[in-house]
């Protein structure tokens, strides 16, 4: 027998949150020895690892309460899975695209994490295959139920990984999570 259709309830359209982020330029980690300490780097003799230069990490804290993540409230709603994962290259005013300005191609690697209540969940990656100047499409990582680390009264969103060669000047881009909202009615029907 069908239920009224006053009844029903509609689905819970995709939730989309959109961050903005900037990788710093890397400082050469000898001088900010040099700086930090107010020694000369021979006077301590470390052997420094040159790829340490080209490792990224870029984390930012937000609140559960987003108006974009209002949706995940609702009493119904059982599990939140990412459906979609990409990064979006914002240019530096007047610096055009050209030598020293760095674009989303400078990455090598990145993955993309959540945090809630002391758990890390690893979401999504990529490789220098899917890098493009402007933009990045991030592969997910399964399907697992996100539910709990955005329901948290805070969670953090980090993107680490490699860059190609050192960042000359800041990068700034923007994450951009799409996430499938599943309701509980909509698993009865």
């Amino acid at each position: 027998m069908r239920q009224p259709a006053s009844s029903a309830v509609p689905p819970i359209p995709p939730v989309v949150l959109g961050v903005d982020l900037k990788i710093e330029h890397q400082e050469d980690l000898r001088r900010s020895l040099r700086s930090a300490f107010g020694i000369n780097t021979r006077a301590i003799r470390l052997r420094i690892d040159p790829s340490l230069d080209l490792i990224y990490l870029s984390e930012i804290q937000l609140p559960g309460s987003l108006d974009c993540l209002e949706a995940l409230t609702r009493p119904e709603v059982i599990a939140v899975m990412l459906r979609k994962a990409s990064l979006e290259w914002h240019p530096e005013e007047g610096h055009a695209i050209g030598r020293g300005t760095p674009t989303l191609a400078a990455l090598e690697t990145g993955n993309c994490f959540l945090t809630a209540n002391n758990h890390k969940i690893h979401i999504a990656s990529f490789t220098n295959h899917s890098a493009h100047p402007n933009h990045i499409t991030m592969e997910l990582l399964g399907r697992p139920n996100l539910l709990e680390y955005l329901r948290t009264e805070w969670f953090t969103l980090e993107i680490s990984g490699t860059n190609r060669r050192r960042l000359v000047r800041p990068l700034g881009f923007s994450v951009r999570l799409e996430f499938d909202v599943v309701a509980q009615q909509a698993l009865a029907a």
